[in-house]
């Protein structure tokens, strides 16, 4: 039985805790769910009450939310590096822009691809969408900007907010003028892709994501 089971949806937040279970070499099985249904997966569900991925049942127990899942495999496998130390004295920016990932870029980017959660009125999701793409711009500065000595946050090694932003910066209809216009994104983005471990967990994600819609077709 596999150390870990990562309930995952093509193409969503989840690629990120699938990029770290990969990236540390864990052994771990991907229990793929359905979202937006009315008959959610019981074993889903029951680790992650939104029915959201991804969502992890582990040695531990289960835990949801993408940061906290992301985390946890890279603290448990310190020997891959995917985590700033306590005693590290860098460990309070890794803190800062791991939650800013979450709570200042990740629910904008939402808002561009789910305006309905909080509007029913199409001119209004419109609205929702246009406020929050110019909140987006000053985000993505911000994170150009942290980027300048990079690849990475913290220089040449990726760490967790690499694979939480990298993640996300796949959607290219999340970047107002496209990722081109942030130098320093594009470039953590470009780097983050190369690795092999991402290269794979994007494959298995295509994959079912066309699997998902052949089966709807």
């Amino acid at each position: 039985m596999a150390a870990y089971t990562l309930f995952c949806a093509p193409d969503t937040y989840a690629m990120s805790a699938h990029a770290v279970l990969e990236e540390v070499g864990a052994d771990y099985t991907v229990h793929w769910v359905q979202l937006f249904t009315e008959t959610p997966d019981p074993a889903f569900l029951a680790a992650s009450p939104h029915c959201r991925t991804p969502a992890l049942d582990g040695p531990d127990g289960t835990l949801f939310e993408t940061g906290a899942v992301a985390l946890y495999i890279a603290e448990r496998h310190p020997e891959a590096g995917l985590a700033i130390p306590p005693d590290d004295p860098r460990r309070g920016l890794f803190l800062q822009w791991f939650h800013y990932l979450a709570s200042t870029l990740q629910p904008d980017v939402i808002i561009q691809f789910h305006p309905e959660f909080y509007h029913a009125e199409p001119d209004r999701q419109a609205a929702l969408k246009s406020a929050s793409m110019l909140r987006l711009r000053k985000v993505y500065a911000t994170l150009d900007a942290a980027l300048a000595g990079g690849p990475y946050f913290f220089g040449t090694t990726p760490t967790v907010p690499d694979y939480i932003l990298a993640l996300q910066a796949v959607w290219d209809v999340i970047f107002p003028e496209g990722i081109a216009a942030y130098p320093n994104l594009a470039r953590q983005r470009a780097a983050l892709l190369e690795r092999p471990a991402v290269r794979r967990i994007l494959a298995l994600h295509a994959e079912e994501l066309s699997k998902a819609r052949a089966g709807h077709g």
